[in-house]
Parts: structure tokens; C-alpha cells; sequence
């Protein structure tokens, strides 16, 4: 006999014209309990009865099966399927049907999954997130119920419910029970006629509270009850419909107004699970194993994430997976079937949340939902008989708990009142110039922790590392200002120092006089020593060397230098900035190279070293091959720039009252941040305090793809990809560019403010613009950086760097991600017909500065990064 799925599958292709031929009308299969319906509509039943209908269909399917003993009859006899064989004027009246199919059914699922729609895309009244897990034992309740105490130390009202039907135990877990039907899940389901969870479960701080809706009373009495439930529920799944109404009728009343709602429920397939979950419109967490035998999740576990996910539709998912090593701590690293394992289950939350806007051609990348997976981990507090109290978890689960907020789109921060407008604090804030460039911009300086050492005097940091849009250049400038160094070359839109700027006619000049590098450092070194203590503009200096012809190689006499060197008054710290557009790609490395020996040399003679301090502001690309033995070189006196998310978040909440529509659309929120402006310019507030602030003016989540805004502002401001976001870094230019780029759109858009909050539409366009413009200054940092030369040079010997490197970034358009490393690299060369050295070189620099990184689980596949998947215009193919 042959399985009902193939069955189904069989009969639906006879329905499929195919050569001229279609020998039914149509199939349509659903789910009544307690069987599986299937309506076969054919013409030719017409004026036949019942028997026959059968034996006709029976000769149609024989005709299309290679299986000359298959009997469709056997198939209803055994098992609990009826075929219902119908003409189309009697299929037409068997429609009213359609209207108590079992939707919220796992048999329903399975037929064919739902998904989401963007009609469906709002926000509940109550905010409910329903817990979940395939397989038991892998910390579901124990998540549940320390993530409901969090929200309650912070302020919040929590109601938890327990729906696990077959197995319950956060009574137990909080140390309380219910002693009436009219406290339980129960009660709902038809035991009592009113609802009272049990309150003050757990009572936090700041007026929260936790209170408890058990699944049944804790009594003798109520055990033959709970198990007739359990029986007959199945039955009829309708009766958990019915309980998830009542309860949000219960929850629109006063005294039942709740911030959180999380809902447990019960592992597998149980019967009560979809018909709440579809019911409570929410997100779902589900808790999911790695640790599989094999690296392919199985089927059936993939069918019920997809049913699960389909029927929560406030905010996208998140999955928790409990880790049983004991050694395991964040940024850990974790096998090639693990990471494969994570990638499959996150493919599904990505397959959900295709076309959440309407937009069926756009598919979420597996990378955009790194943040979705939050990692459990073995915690020595659990091991206490009773639910321990937040504070006693390690850190590591203690931002679990943080991160799941932040995805869940559930409150952020501690509860407090509206704050009232405040009539004064720093208004100095809102009246800044703001530049995405480090050089103009004049917004509030971000203390962020790698810079506090560079701020000390005297401190042995001579190589300040970054990437781009890290804030090198605006660290200088700060540097400069407190009188910390006197900038000798800085960036071509500096105009605040009296230093040289790259690009500049006397800098353009001079390098030509110098013939090579290492002279050009040291000639302008020996200038800045003749002048020390001047008021003179360097270039004014540079100027009259080059009106009295005086030679850089004279100027570059070392001894002669030194000798200068010894006699000034005192320490001196010079600044250089402005390497990476100082002259053409071929050269950069040169130039840097020369920069760091001459800055080595004066750090191994004792004599200068005491006299004289470089301290270099350079791109970690350029820093990390300059030199032979370059890491011993910068041992112990380099620092790299590095935003946290934390940091960024204080950087983007400085710079909201400095832009003109945000403050006039949201002066509480801005007047509060002026007010605390001494806390957010030492990146003091708080990563969830911040993100709080931050959703005060933001909604919840975009549209587009559904995202918790709170994961928006994380994952797409950094270079995080995959499994390795603890190492990512954040990058303010591109957080000012969005913030900038919203603030003008916004004056430009009639509808700019939807239920209190900046439209989301607006964030994407913005982060649009933004990215792509943030794609730009990234080709012109790769004309510095990639060196691409054809296989035949004759006749494109005279292209420059910048439209060789333009041809190479237009030649990803259209390809794929991920992607195996070996076959791009034929691809490319195809289309550009660059040299194969070329191609491979220049991917792997690509590589360094995070526009590529591995695919977690995937040895030799590569995929573009979050930052520039739109200006790559990859197409991201999931599988």
C-alpha cells in the first residue's frame, strides 16, 4: 500500500494538464478531524455511483502507476483518509466546507505549510512569545521563566503560561500552585467561567511582577479532569481555539493589562501547539540541538519549524541552542556540522520571512538572521533546586537573556514613566555640525574603551589601527584639540590643524621631488623640527621649499636630523593621518612601509625615542603587511579601533538632537539625551537603555523583512557575519550617512510618522542610500588597495586603478552567494579578463577588510558580508 502523501502527490499531477490530456478536474485535499479529506472532481463521475466513480478512478491511476497492485480502497479501509469522488456542481456545494477545515492543525501543516502574509504583519495588543522545542530537555521552561524574571526586574507586568499539556511544571518551577480551575489553562479550556492567574509568581523590582497562569491545579481532584484533556483534546484541537480566545478576551481587561505574555508549550507535535500559537499572534522561540549525528536536520523537524513560524507573525523568530559543553563560552568555535546544522535551521526563519512586505522576488539571507540564533550555555546557578534570580547566572546567559529581548521585540531597558519635556540641558548638542567624514563632523566625541588609553599622556600607542569609517580621523582631530599632538599630515578635507593634507597641491609637489618614500617621511620630518612651536601652516612651509629649491635629500639627512632632534625643548608627539589616498594603489604599500621604518628607527634609538613620539593613524589592511616582522614591530604599542555595539549605540543616540526634523518630531527624546549628554559622550548608557531610546523614535520591527528594529540596528551597522558577530566591529560613518539620509527624507514625506514612530519604509530607503553610498567610498578605498592588471595589458595599459576597480566590483552583479571561493574566481576572470593572480589576490584583500568571509560549516565557500551584499548586487540563492 502506498503512503497517503503519495497518494496525494499522484492524484494532484492528474490534475495537471499533461500532453493535451487532463484526467481530473481538480484535488483538494484538507484536514477535518479526525481525517484527511480528499476531493477528487472529475466530469466523468457524472451519472456514475459511488462503486463505480471508484473503479474509474482506479483504472485512471493504474494507467499513471507503474504499481499494478495498488488499491485506492485499501487506503480508506486502514487508515483515516476519505476520498470523496465529486462532480464540479456537487464539489461547488461541498464548499461551505472550506470554512471549518482545521487550519491550525499539524496534518494541516504538513498538507501544505501556510506563510506569512503581509496583511498579517501587525502588532498584537499583548505581546505574546510562545516557547517551543522539538525535542525535549533542552532548557526551554528554564529559559522561559528567567527571561519572565528579567522583564520583572526591569519593571515589567509578565504573565506566563504553561501549555504543556502532557507535562507541566512552571508551577513547580516558581514554587506555587493553583488551587482552582479558574488559575489554570484549564479553566480556559471550559473547567471555570473566570480567569485569575496566580499573582506575584515572582516579584521583581521597580513594581514588576510575574504572574503564573498554570496548566491544571495541583490537586488530587483534578487529575482524572486533566487527563480526560489530554485524551480528548485531539479530538477536537478546537478547544485550545477556543482557550487562546477567552484568554486574549481577558487580557483587553483593565485589571489584566500584561507588557509580556510568554507562552510554554509542549515538545513534538502535540495538539495544542498550533491552535495557540495561530491563535495568539506572537513570535516563536524554538529550542533546537546542533549536536545531530548527521549534518541534515531531519525533515520532519524542518515541516514543524515552518508550520510554527508560519503561525507567529508579530516579530521574526528566534532559536536557542543549549550547549552541553561545559567549556563552552562565547565565541567559541563550533564544528563544520554544527555551523551546518544552525545554517539549515535558520534557512527555514529566513524562508518564513520571504516577501513579509508583499515583495515575492526578495529572499533574507541566512546571515541577516545571524543575531537570530542565541546560544545557551551549561550555567553551575541551574543546578539549584529552584529557579535562581537573574544576578546569579553568568554573564554569558545573562546577555542570552539581553540578546532574545532585543530579537523578540520585547521592552528594553528598566520601566520608567513618559518622561515630562525638559526645559533645559545641553543644548550645545543640537546644534553641532554632523559629517559622515571624521575630518568636518563636530558632533559629540564617543568615548569608546580602545581610545581612553590614547588619551593619557605619555602612552606608548604609536600605531592606531582601523578600518575604514572607524573614526581614525576624527580620533585625531580630538587628539589635536586636547593638545595630545601636533598633526604633521592629515586627511585631504582636514581644515581644522595647520598640518599638510594629503592630495594637496604642496603634498603633490613635494612627492614629486622626493623621488621615494622613505625621503618624503623623512624630509617632512626634518621640516616640522626646524619649526617647531610655529604658528606657520605646514604647507605655507612646504611652499617656500619648493620656491627656494631646497633638496629633499638634503632635508632627509638622518644624522643631521638627529642632531636637530636633540635640542628641542622638550618631548614632541607628531600626528599622521591621510596614507590611504596619499598617492596611487601602487605605491600605498611602499609609502607605508617607509612610514613604519622611519618610525622604527626612532623607536630603537633611546636618544630619539625620548625626544620624539609617531603616532600613525592607518587602515589594519595596510598595517598588516608593510613591513617584515611588522607584529613585533607594533607589539605592545599598537590599538585597534573597535565600536561595540554598546559604543555605536551611544554614537547614534548623540547625534539624533542634532538633526532637524528628528528634533522637532521627538523633543522629549531629544531633550532627554541633551540632558544626559555627559553619560552618552562616555558611551555610558547602557546597550538596552540605548536601544530603548532608540525604539522611542524607531517602530519595532521593519516591514521589509519583518526584523526586530532592535536586531536592525546590531546586524546591519557592522561587519558580524555567521557564527562570528562577538568579533565585529561597528562603523560610525555609515550609522551618521542612515541617520542623515532618514532626517532628509523624512522633511520630504507627507506620512513620515506612523503610530508614533518614524515610518519604517523611511529606514529602509535610508539604509538604502546609505549602504550605497558606503559601497562607494569602499572602491575608492579598494583603489588603493587591490592591484589588477589584464591578461593582455596592451591596450588598457592607460585604465586607471579607479576604473579597473570599478570593472571588477560591476562583474559581481547578477552571481550568486554563498559561493565556492574556486569558482567565482573563473567567473570573474571570465568577465573581466583579469590575470588569475588578480582575481585571487583581490578577493582575498576583499577578504581582509570583511566585504567576504567563510560560510560557517562549508569548507572552500565563501559569502558576500551584510555590509555590502546590496552594492556587490549579489543574488543571494538559499540552499
Amino acid at each position: 500500500m502506498r503512503s497517503v502523501f503519495e497518494t496525494m502527490e499522484l492524484l494532484k499531477a492528474l490534475s495537471v494538464p499533461a500532453d493535451g490530456r487532463k484526467p481530473l478536474e481538480k484535488v483538494d485535499v484538507f484536514f477535518l478531524a479526525p481525517s484527511l479529506q480528499i476531493d477528487v472532481v472529475s466530469e466523468e463521475f457524472l451519472h456514475l455511483e459511488e462503486e463505480q466513480r471508484l473503479a474509474h478512478l482506479q483504472r485512471i491511476v493504474l494507467d499513471a502507476s507503474s504499481d499494478d497492485t495498488y488499491r485506492l480502497d485499501e487506503l480508506t479501509l486502514r487508515l483515516p483518509v476519505a476520498l470523496n469522488l465529486l462532480t464540479l456542481e456537487e464539489a461547488k456545494s461541498r464548499a461551505h466546507w472550506a470554512q471549518v477545515r482545521n487550519n491550525s492543525s499539524w496534518v494541516s501543516a504538513f498538507i501544505e505549510a501556510p506563510r506569512r502574509k503581509a496583511a498579517d504583519l501587525k502588532d498584537a495588543a499583548q505581546k505574546y512569545v510562545h516557547f517551543y522545542g522539538y525535542k525535549g530537555g533542552q532548557g526551554r521552561s528554564t529559559v522561559l521563566g528567567l527571561l519572565s524574571k528579567a522583564l520583572a526586574d526591569d519593571g515589567y507586568r509578565v504573565l506566563v503560561v504553561d501549555a504543556d499539556i502532557e507535562a507541566p511544571s512552571l508551577d513547580l518551577m516558581f514554587g506555587v500552585s493553583g488551587d482552582s480551575y479558574s488559575q489554570t489553562l484549564m479553566g480556559l479550556c471550559g473547567w471555570a467561567d473566570d480567569v485569575q492567574p496566580i499573582a506575584g509568581a515572582y516579584a521583581g523590582q521597580f513594581g514588576g511582577r510575574v504572574d503564573l497562569l498554570p496548566c491544571r491545579p495541583r490537586t488530587d481532584a483534578a487529575d482524572l479532569d486533566f487527563s480526560l484533556l489530554v485524551a480528548s483534546a485531539p479530538l477536537d484541537a478546537r478547544v485550545y481555539e477556543w482557550a487562546a480566545d477567552r484568554l486574549a478576551r481577558e487580557l483587553e481587561k483593565p485589571e489584566h493589562t500584561y507588557d509580556v505574555v510568554l507562552v510554554d508549550h509542549r515538545t513534538g507535535i502535540a495538539s495544542s501547539v498550533l491552535p495557540l500559537m495561530s491563535r495568539l499572534g506572537g513570535a516563536a522561540t524554538i529550542f533546537a540541538r546542533t549536536d545531530f549525528n548527521t549534518s541534515k536536520v531531519p525533515s520532519e523537524m524542518k515541516r514543524v519549524i515552518r508550520a510554527i513560524f508560519a503561525s507567529t507573525v508579530s516579530v521574526p523568530g528566534a532559536f536557542v541552542g543549549f550547549q552541553l559543553d561545559p567549556n563552552r563560552k562565547v565565541g567559541s568555535a563550533q564544528s563544520s556540522n554544527e555551523a551546518r546544522v544552525r545554517d539549515q535551521l535558520l534557512g527555514e526563519l529566513a524562508a518564513a520571512l520571504d516577501g513579509a512586505d508583499g515583495d515575492q522576488g526578495a529572499e533574507v539571507s541566512v546571515s541577516e538572521l545571524a543575531l537570530n540564533w542565541v546560544d545557551w550555555y551549561l550555567d553551575r546557578a541551574l543546578l539549584e533546586p529552584s529557579l535562581p534570580n537573574v544576578q546569579k547566572l553568568q554573564s554569558d546567559n545573562i546577555a542570552s537573556l539581553g540578546l532574545l529581548r532585543e530579537i523578540l521585540g520585547l521592552p528594553l531597558g528598566r520601566k520608567v514613566e513618559k518622561p515630562a519635556a525638559q526645559t533645559s540641558g545641553n543644548l550645545a548638542i543640537s546644534s553641532t555640525q554632523l559629517s559622515v567624514s571624521g575630518a568636518k563632523d563636530d558632533g559629540l566625541f564617543i568615548h569608546i574603551p580602545e581610545v581612553e588609553p590614547l588619551f593619557v599622556p605619555g602612552n606608548p600607542y604609536s600605531y592606531v589601527l582601523g578600518r575604514k569609517g572607524t573614526g581614525k580621523t576624527r580620533l585625531l582631530r580630538e587628539m589635536a584639540h586636547r593638545k595630545l599632538g601636533t598633526p604633521l599630515l592629515v586627511a585631504a578635507d582636514e581644515t581644522g590643524t595647520l598640518a599638510l593634507r594629503s592630495q594637496s597641491i604642496e603634498a603633490t609637489e613635494w612627492l614629486g621631488l622626493c623621488g621615494d618614500a622613505s625621503t618624503f617621511w623623512w624630509s617632512l620630518l626634518a621640516m616640522s623640527a626646524e619649526h617647531i612651536g610655529d604658528k606657520k601652516p605646514f604647507e605655507e612651509i612646504v611652499r617656500q621649499k619648493i620656491k627656494d629649491q631646497v633638496s629633499p635629500k638634503s632635508l632627509a639627512d638622518r644624522i643631521a636630523l638627529k642632531a636637530t632632534l636633540m635640542v628641542l625643548p622638550g618631548s614632541q608627539t607628531l600626528l599622521i593621518d591621510g596614507l590611504e589616498t596619499l598617492v596611487p594603489a601602487a605605491r600605498i604599500k611602499e609609502f607605508v612601509a617607509a612610514l613604519f621604518n622611519m618610525m622604527s628607527a626612532i623607536q630603537n634609538d633611546p636618544s630619539l625615542s625620548s625626544r620624539l613620539v609617531i603616532r600613525s593613524f592607518v587602515r589594519e589592511d595596510l598595517a598588516s603587511d608593510s613591513v617584515q616582522n611588522v607584529e613585533q614591530q607594533m607589539e605592545g604599542r599598537s590599538q585597534r579601533l573597535k565600536w561595540s555595539a554598546r559604543s555605536i549605540l551611544n554614537f547614534a543616540i548623540s547625534r539624533l538632537p542634532s538633526l532637524p526634523w528628528i528634533r522637532r518630531s521627538f523633543p522629549e527624546v531629544c531633550e532627554e539625551i541633551s540632558a544626559r549628554s555627559d553619560e552618552v559622550s562616555r558611551g555610558a548608557m547602557s546597550e538596552q537603555e540605548a536601544t530603548a531610546m532608540m525604539l522611542r523614535v524607531f517602530p519595532a520591527r521593519l516591514r521589509r523583512n519583518n526584523l526586530s528594529t532592535a536586531t536592525f540596528l546590531r546586524l546591519y551597522f557592522s561587519d558580524a557575519g555567521g557564527d562570528d558577530t562577538d568579533k565585529a566591529t561597528f562603523y560610525p560613518r555609515l550609522y551618521l550617512s542612515f541617520l542623515q539620509k532618514l532626517d532628509e527624507l523624512a522633511e520630504e514625506t507627507e506620512d513620515a510618522v506612523e503610530s508614533d514612530r518614524v515610518a519604517s519604509a523611511l529606514l529602509n530607503r535610508a539604509y538604502d542610500q546609505a549602504s550605497s553610498e558606503f559601497i562607494k567610498e569602499t572602491k575608492q578605498e579598494l583603489s588603493h588597495l587591490l592591484s589588477l592588471e589584464y591578461e593582455d595589458e596592451s591596450g588598457a595599459a592607460a585604465e586607471s586603478d579607479e576604473v579597473r576597480v570599478a570593472k571588477f566590483i560591476a562583474a559581481f552583479d547578477g552571481l550568486s552567494t554563498p559561493f565556492e571561493h574556486e569558482a567565482l574566481i573563473v567567473q570573474l576572470q571570465s568577465k573581466t579578463q583579469f590575470r588569475e593572480k588578480s582575481v585571487r589576490d583581490s578577493l582575498q584583500r576583499m577578504k581582509a577588510i570583511r566585504m567576504f568571509e567563510d560560510r560557517p560549516g562549508y569548507g572552500g565557500w565563501w559569502r558576500v558580508g551584510q555590509l555590502y551584499k546590496m552594492g556587490l548586487r549579489m543574488k543571494y540563492v538559499r540552499g
